[in-house]
């Protein structure tokens, strides 16, 4: 970076440009600033100067295209800068004179002094009067296109020779700006000249190996569809019928195990003293369970340590992951996604140390991925003839769902299709259009237009009921008979622990994070979810955790005495907000401060809450700030947290899981007051999914210990599903409360609520 006080940077180009030359050295400036080309120079008695125009493909001007471009050489383009003007650096030139009038003055008088001193004789009458009237901006025009080169500045080839970068710098800015090809270039490289891969033929020759195997071995276990499960069939895929199980002690060095073998390697995979690196310990450990053996020992899982050092990314399997930090391709051969696997592990851990991401990591994931593969394993029971029922009942109200939007609309049409929609309701009907296009650049017709038009039109409520209903009977009715695992009755969900920014987990074929929780259709669905015959359900609910996390990270008097008192929480935000003592309080009154309690927690705006709540804008806003007022402790909080995030870029929970939020100080406000709202919720919502995963890890040792069939089967958001024997409800029941309430000592209680029902409706 170089720069002189007093000048701009065009002039300590130029001031550099015309020393380099001079002393002998070719110059190439590169800019898509026209003023650049007076500097052009043609190297005769000294190096050459040129610029290269990058919006025009590169083009490399020397004297000759520039005459070519501005008919002029250039020494004599700020002459025609003066009279064209250049609105990009303020020069305002001759008004009435383009670019063409400019040329051609500058051609016939030589100068714009010259064309000055001949106005008169200019033909043309806008060019003339221009000339006489506005000599003074000409002239000034002309000082100001021009690049002053005797910057008293010094060019010096040694400071400005091109120097080693400070790498971990630079890599943290290419991860953050997402320049992920480019990381690679910055990565240490293992000496490895030659890269050893082979299989191995014998027991011999596989005991042999596994005597000598050092701590943290990385391995990578390749079988058909590797951690898949059948999206139609819902059948495991984990049968190790084909490739292999790769060891690499060393970069460079690996040698696939085939499954056949694989008894050899018992005692080594099931020592937890014999430390392995992996690519995915949940996945890794169903593939060895596959062939009789239980995985102990990971150290290192590559798929989480990529998910903690950035929750923002989308992707962080194997594959990726090599590719984002080595710059490497992965095949099936399981002897390099071992030896990738351990390059990785040797390169991630010390980040996640670095990050302070170790006891989150040793803590709540590496432990919870035999819990997920316990419950993905087990699976749940479900009722196909219920569903079956329920799919012919919600076939006919779509039905007629589907008559009354054609009756309201005048017509028949796809209602699926977009394009289709839109045009019948912004052309046909003449609703207000919104200001936003969906594909195709027709109108769009998304829930929050609908919601909208919903208040003008009926016919837009009514498509609003037609995709909910369509969705739930795709996504759940219709589809979960088809994911009944043949083999065990049952339906086994993949939880993804890397698939959220928040921490929280995912879940696919099916996913069970978006079962409607309080309409009755999504209650008909939940009823479904049925336990075995002789088996009861038991739903662990944590009650109200974001709000009890709010009072443990504001400390504030007033909302950590209620939660120590056990008093309704929205009742007393009602009493000290609006005023009103808990006897007279009417269900809106509850409903309004339940809002408030957890629009803070989400950070809403006045804005946001008047349209939750149907009101003014203004009132809203009064609500907010009697909020603040009553809780000045939650304002001291929220103020903290956008500080913090405005200086570091990044949030924290509890435990330490970070989420970046890069858009926190973006110009465009809509993005920064989603990044503010970001700000405020992640440490409460990631520390109640931290808290859930605490949670499931005891809850899972303490069955273990006391020797109950009792098993989980599901985690949504801030609840656990079990099933339990009939006799062994009540102490699973203990057990699970007990543990939840446990997970961790917060500055309120934490409180659980367990149900027990035949099916997951009836055990809320």
């Amino acid at each position: 970076m170089l720069e002189f006080s007093g000048y701009e940077a065009d002039d300590v180009i130029g001031a550099l440009a015309q020393q380099a030359a001079q002393a002998g050295l070719d110059v190439t400036i590169v800019s898509s600033d026209k003023d650049m080309l007076q500097l052009v120079s043609g190297g005769e008695t000294a190096g050459a100067i040129s610029v290269l125009i990058p919006t025009k493909d590169d083009l490399v001007c020397d004297a000759a295209k520039v005459e070519e471009l501005l008919g002029v050489p250039p020494k004599l383009v700020p002459d025609v800068m003066a009279l064209r003007g250049d609105p990009i650096d303020n020069i305002p030139g001759a008004p009435g004179i383009g670019e063409k009038g400019a040329r051609q003055l500058i051609q016939r008088f030589g100068s714009v002094e010259a064309a000055l001193e001949h106005a008169a004789e200019v033909e043309r009458k806008t060019y003339r009067e221009s000339l006489l009237n506005y000599r003074d901006q000409i002239l000034q025009s002309k000082k100001l296109a021009t690049i002053e080169t005797s910057v008293p500045v010094k060019l010096d080839l040694e400071a400005i020779a091109v120097r080693e970068p400070r790498r971990e710098a630079l890599r943290q800015l290419y991860q953050e700006l997402e320049f992920h090809s480019l990381v690679p270039e910055l990565l240490p490289k293992p000496d490895v000249r030659e890269k050893d891969y082979r299989e191995l033929s014998s027991e011999t020759e596989a005991r042999a190996l596994l005597e000598k195997l050092p701590e943290r071995t990385a391995l990578a276990a390749v079988g058909e569809a590797e951690g898949e499960t059948g999206a139609e069939t819902g059948e495991l895929k984990f049968a190790p019928a084909a490739g292999g199980l790769g060891l690499s002690p060393q970069p460079g060095l690996a040698r696939t195990l085939p499954w056949g073998l694989i008894p050899v390697a018992r005692e080594w995979l099931e020592s937890a003293e014999r430390t392995k690196a992996v690519a995915n310990a949940k996945t890794a450990l169903r593939a060895l369970r596959a062939a009789g053996i239980e995985l102990r020992g990971v150290q290192d899982d590559i798929t989480l340590y990529s998910y903690l050092l950035d929750p923002t990314l989308a992707n962080h399997e194997l594959e990726e992951v090599a590719k984002r930090h080595a710059g490497a391709l992965v095949g099936q051969d399981p002897s390099q996604r071992a030896d990738l696997v351990g390059q990785l592990a040797r390169l991630l851990a010390p980040e996640l140390e670095q990050a302070g991401l170790r006891r989150l990591y040793e803590q709540i994931e590496l432990p919870l991925a035999p819990v997920l593969a316990d419950m993905e394993e087990v699976g749940v029971r479900v009722d196909g003839d219920q569903l079956a029922r329920l799919s012919e009942q919600l076939a006919g109200q779509i039905e007629a769902l589907t008559a009354e939007i054609y009756r309201l609309c005048g017509a028949e049409f796809n209602i699926n299709s977009p394009q289709q929609l839109s045009k019948v309701l912004f052309e046909q009907l003449k609703l207000p259009a919104p200001v936003k296009y969906g594909k195709g650049k027709v109108y769009s017709t998304a829930v929050d237009v609908l919601e909208e038009l919903a208040e003008k039109h009926e016919v837009a409520g009514k498509l609003l009921e037609y995709r909910q209903l369509s969705k739930l009977k795709g996504t759940y009715i219709d589809a979960l008979p088809r994911l009944l695992d043949p083999r065990t009755g049952r339906i086994h969900t993949t939880f993804d622990q890397a698939g959220t920014a928040t921490g929280r987990l995912a879940s696919h074929d099916p996913n069970l994070q978006n079962i409607p929780i309080r309409t009755e259709l999504g209650r008909q669905i939940r009823a479904a979810f049925v336990a075995a015959p002789g088996w009861k359900i038991l739903s662990a609910d944590y009650s109200q955790i974001e709000l009890r996390l709010l009072a443990h990270f504001s400390g504030d008097p007033a909302l950590v005495d209620a939660f120590h008192r056990n008093q309704d929480i929205h009742s007393r935000t009602a009493e000290l907000v609006f005023g009103v003592p808990p006897l007279l309080q009417t269900h809106e009154d509850r409903r309004r401060a339940k809002a408030i309690n957890y629009g803070i927690v989400y950070g809403l705006s006045p804005f946001g809450l008047a349209q939750q709540l149907d009101i003014e804008k203004s009132e809203a806003k009064q609500f907010i700030d009697n909020y603040f007022a009553t809780y000045a402790g939650v304002r001291r909080y929220t103020d903290k947290c956008l500080e913090e995030v405005r200086r570091s870029g990044v949030v924290r929970t509890l435990f330490g899981r970070l989420r970046p939020i890069p858009e926190i100080n973006s110009r465009n406000p809509q993005q920064r007051g989603f990044a503010e709202r970001t700000a405020i919720n992640s440490p409460l919502q990631g520390t109640a999914a931290d808290l859930i995963k605490l949670a499931m890890i005891r809850v899972h040792r303490e069955l273990k210990e006391q020797g109950l069939r009792t098993r989980m089967l599901l985690q949504v958001h801030d609840e656990l599903l079990l099933e339990a024997p009939q006799d062994e409800v009540e102490v699973a029941r203990r057990t699970v409360r007990r543990a939840m309430e446990q997970a961790w000592k917060l500055d309120v209680p934490l409180l659980a609520e367990v149900g027990v029902g035949d099916n997951w409706r009836d055990a809320k």
